[in-house]
């Protein structure tokens, strides 16, 4: 196994680009479930799970990527 500082730095690079990916599914998702839920709220009898699934990953995606900035 190689110590050098290179492999080091492509070590923490790897885990940086994995991290911005988690947050990148998390994103995506939170954007599709709140899209979701101002459908739903626009339908005659509106429910609370989708505003509340939208709210659980909007705040997920939130603490992720202030997260991964504080990690850097």
């Amino acid at each position: 196994m190689e110590t050098s500082g290179k492999s080091r730095a492509s070590f923490s690079e790897r885990r940086r680009m994995q991290w911005d990916t988690v947050v990148g599914f998390l994103t995506f998702f939170a954007v599709v479930a709140v899209i979701q839920a101002v459908r739903n709220v626009l339908q005659p009898q509106p429910e609370v799970l989708p505003a509340f699934v939208a709210l659980v990953l909007v705040v997920a995606a939130v603490s992720a990527w202030r997260y991964g900035r504080t990690r850097r």
